[in-house]
């Protein structure tokens, strides 16, 4: 496998590179985030075209679902190019814990646990379109095309895996959490889940040093795509890297035959695709135009790659691609302050650490479960007050004393130990904490449309903390039920050691008023990443406004209306489906005819 960064092309006019894009970024700029105007000129032609280079199938993104459809290319005969717009490899994916949920997978054979498909199928659609579902119907209360998309990665999800073991080495075991059991489902209470533990895992390279995982944790985005590029090598694959794809090239047919590519040269340069193109390039996160078009409330950025910008959502509309399921994504609290800085930040706020912590609004009223999984928790910043015509949790304030502060040092967003972080604000007091907040939320202003404390903030907060800490004390929380679901307890300790708490649930302790400091950071809504775009079929074809494949056009991963729809169904629900259907998209492209150009 030959990866590289070709030498540049005659000079014309310079288009906008991936350095144009991080530029943007770091500098918080919309403007070059966003992709080619729909009304731009319409894909090119493939006539009297000068191919830089050609290979059967084109894949464009290097992340999970990119680099599984290049293998299952390959695995089929084919010859592959990737391109990645990105300096560095793996997308959103070497970013991630590297879980991947796949049901009926070979763990729960090894443990004798039967998945059955119609009991699987149930848990996910109840998830996927709750307000649908009526499990005595054939089809669950979906359409045809919905339900055949959440069949095939149940039908095809472990069979991936194993292949991705044969062609790849990918070599797998359970994530596992603190207790040292199998990491639960989301909803793993729901009574729709008959198999609660054991279908998210992690990549096994305790065997490789370099790339060891932490199965207590889930660190393993690397490892992962480590494995997967293993089965590049040696093959008929090319990475290319910098290259960002700008359109699709048709030929008199009406056939995708190539790709139109910017590679930093003075004009775009042209790539030939013999049999089909496979995009897997990711979400919109880091395009805040789109994100305020189409995600259904205010996000302040996410911990996708820089390279999430969503350049296939226009390239495929042009190509006369239907879109959906383009309000949701793969949603996760964030810390407004780093994000405001960097759109496109470290890590989301997996599990809001600590016992003797709270989450509050402008009204120092809590507003949601703090331990519920990151997907629901940043949801709650969506609700609207039709009453006072506000989102009163835009933002939210994340409030822990010293005892956690101790305890949970290091464990996102808490500081390490003795560790001094701009973003966490600070009080001797909780009246002075108050006072910080609303000295840190004028600085704000102009970023978050005046957004203030009510002037009831400090009696209310002090009320609250009040009631949460007789919820401790008692371990029943009346107004959230935190600490009830299976997750929740999953997550407490999921990157921190295990603090002493001898109250009746693990999750609450009593907040100490009278000990301070104490301390507070901005939280609020952001993304994994997006999950729409084009609608697709379950061999991975792109479909039109007909609900036909547009000829040659394969997608999958995050850049596509993802099957899932609103669900998240466990740790590991974005990486399964994004290497089953990688699978079946690049599959499914090496089997196309080669087409005249």
């Amino acid at each position: 496998m030959k990866r590289s960064n070709p030498a540049s092309a005659p000079d014309r006019v310079r288009m906008p590179s991936r350095r144009d894009v991080l530029k943007g970024l770091a500098a918080g700029s919309a403007a070059s985030l966003i992709p080619v105007a729909a009304s731009a000129a319409k894909p090119a032609k493939s006539a009297k075209t000068n191919w830089a280079g050609e290979a059967d199938v084109l894949i464009v993104g290097s992340g999970a679902a990119g680099l599984s459809a290049a293998i299952a290319a390959i695995s089929q005969g084919s010859s592959v190019i990737i391109f990645e717009k990105m300096p560095f490899l793996g997308g959103t994916t070497a970013k991630s814990g590297g879980v991947f949920w796949i049901p009926n997978n070979g763990y729960l054979k090894s443990q004798n646990v039967p998945d059955e498909r119609l009991d699987a199928l149930q848990y996910m659609v109840r998830l996927a379109h709750p307000t649908r579902y009526v499990p005595s119907d054939p089809l669950l209360g979906i359409t045809q095309a919905e339900f055949d998309l959440i069949a095939a990665f149940y039908d095809n999800a472990p069979k991936v895996v194993e292949a991705l073991g044969k062609n790849a080495g990918l070599k797998y075991m359970p994530w596992l959490t603190w207790e040292d059991k199998a990491y639960p489902d989301y909803y793993s209470d729901l009574p729709e889940n008959k198999v609660r533990r054991g279908r998210s895992l992690v990549p096994d390279s305790s065997a490789d040093p370099k790339h060891v995982v932490w199965p207590k944790n889930g660190g393993a985005g690397p490892a992962l795509i480590h494995q997967l590029m293993q089965g590049l090598d040696k093959k008929p694959a090319q990475t290319l890297l910098d290259h960002k794809v700008l359109d699709v090239i048709r030929n008199a047919d009406g056939a995708v035959v190539g790709l139109s590519i910017d590679r930093g040269d003075d004009a775009p340069v042209s790539f030939r695709a013999r049999k089909g193109v496979v995009f897997a390039s990711g979400g919109f996160t880091h395009n805040p135009e789109l994100a305020r078009q189409y995600l259904k409330g205010q996000i302040w950025g996410g911990c996708a790659a820089p390279g999430s910008t969503g350049d296939f959502v226009n390239i495929a509309t042009r190509a006369g691609a239907v879109l959906g399921n383009m309000n949701n994504a793969w949603w996760g609290q964030i810390q407004v302050e780093a994000a405001l800085k960097t759109r496109s930040v470290a890590v989301d706020v997996w599990s809001s650490p600590g016992d003797s912590m709270i989450q509050v609004n402008r009204y120092g009223r809590r507003y949601v479960n703090e331990k519920i999984q990151y997907n629901e928790r940043a949801q709650a910043h969506f609700t609207w007050d039709p009453v006072r015509a506000e989102y009163p949790n835009l933002l939210g304030f994340m409030i822990w004393d010293a005892r956690t502060a101790q305890h949970y040092a290091g464990y996102d967003p808490i500081p390490a130990a003795n560790a001094k972080l701009p973003q966490v604000i600070e009080g001797a007091t909780l009246d002075e904490l108050a006072s910080n907040i609303e000295l840190r939320l004028a600085s704000l202003a102009k970023h978050t449309g005046g957004f203030t404390l009510d002037k009831n903030f400090r009696k209310n907060l002090a009320q609250t903390i009040e009631r949460f800490n007789d919820f401790a004390t008692a371990g029943k929380d009346e107004d959230f039920s935190r600490g009830e679901a299976t997750i929740e307890i999953a997550f407490q300790f999921m990157n921190a050691a295990k603090a002493p708490n001898q109250n009746p649930s693990i999750t609450m302790h009593p907040i100490d008023v009278a000990k301070g400091p104490f301390y507070a950071v901005i939280l609020g809504a952001g993304t994994l990443d997006t999950k729409g775009g084009p609608v697709v079929n379950v061999k991975g074809q792109v479909l039109d406004a007909d609900a036909k494949p547009i000829p040659g056009l394969y997608a999958a991963g995050n850049c596509v209306a993802h099957p899932a729809a609103q669900a998240y169904w466990a740790g590991g629900g974005t990486i399964g489906p994004a290497l089953t259907f990688g699978w079946l998209a690049g599959t499914s492209a090496s089997g196309e005819p080669v087409r005249t150009a």
